[in-house]
């Protein structure tokens, strides 16, 4: 059983969820509830489950839509100056929901290791079943559709334990057939390599691709993100799978020298004038050259592991 205050704001998130959801169909953007609730049914875990923040999937189209509703619903972005920065996925943008508890809704036109996602907002829309959640309707993922969220969240765990505990459930609970229907929208989408990854982290997920057939095809930034490494080595890789000098220079470029505004958001220093956001970027730059040597040994241990 969870303890009363995790149980009070997850009926918190989930009256949010309801509440923008109404507020993005009145302006005619469907949404999805992509984990949070409907994944905790999926999983057969409703009291038992904890979540932190509310997921919706938008179609790419209406992204810029349902973040003006979230505007107009006194809802501000999470991000420096309500902009966004290279920390941040292209895919999803944070927003906080007025009130005492401090509600995030993270809005989504995409997710992590998928290509296409306008081929993910036709799979998981098409699919969608409705579920009742605090005294509202939302719509959910079908069970492909979760599975594949949770293989791809797995890969992509960012500091959670969670999404690791969501794959060995999944993998317990999801047959073999809807594994299969959730690799066939990986295809679709562009996500094989993520999905195949995040299934292979743990035992049973291996045993899974192996019956499925599932191709190797990572690559070490992919890799690197699944095992949660530094974020100097997973930079780096990324630099080395881009084309082109330009797409390197404009990787590298904000990573090397962020804006003030992103600044000032992660360091105290660098809100105390001119100054301290000098000495802040001098401080920054002399902790990742620092973490340089043990970065690489972490890109050279991915180039070898990740077609392992």
């Amino acid at each position: 059983m969870t303890d009363l205050p995790s149980a009070v704001r997850c009926l918190s998130l989930d009256t949010a969820a309801v509440r923008v959801t109404e507020a993005l169909a009145a302006r005619g953007v469907v949404a999805i509830l992509l984990k949070g609730a409907g994944l905790a049914r999926r999983l057969g875990q409703e009291r038992h489950r904890l979540y932190t923040d509310v997921d919706l999937l938008v179609a790419p189209a209406s992204f810029d839509l349902a973040q003006t509703t979230l505007t107009d619903l006194g809802c501000h972005s999470a991000l420096p100056e309500g902009r966004p920065d290279h920390r941040s996925h292209w895919y999803e943008r944070p927003w906080r929901m007025p009130g005492p508890l401090s509600l995030t809704i993270d809005l989504h036109r995409g997710f992590h290791g998928v290509a296409d996602p306008e081929a993910l907002w036709a799979g998981l829309s098409t699919s969608a079943q409705r579920i009742g959640l605090a005294d509202g309707l939302v719509a959910v993922p079908d069970e492909a559709g979760a599975a594949l969220l949770v293989a791809l969240h797995a890969a992509a765990p960012g500091r959670s334990d969670r999404p690791g505990a969501d794959l060995r459930r999944a993998l317990a609970v999801f047959p073999v057939a809807t594994w299969r229907s959730a690799a066939d929208l990986a295809t679709r989408t562009g996500a094989l390599p993520s999905f195949a990854l995040g299934l292979r982290l743990t035992p049973a997920g291996a045993a899974l691709a192996t019956t499925l057939a599932l191709p190797r095809q990572g690559t070490p930034a992919l890799w690197l993100r699944a095992h949660r490494s530094s974020p100097a080595a997973l930079t780096i890789a990324q630099l080395a799978e881009l084309p082109g000098v330009v797409d390197r220079l404009r990787h590298l470029g904000p990573r090397l020298f962020p804006t003030p505004a992103s600044m000032r958001h992660a360091s105290p220093l660098a809100r105390r004038g001119p100054v301290g956001l000098l000495l802040a970027h001098l401080a920054r730059l002399a902790r990742n050259t620092g973490r340089l040597p043990a970065a690489l040994n972490e890109v050279r241990a991915a180039r070898r592991d990740d077609h392992g």
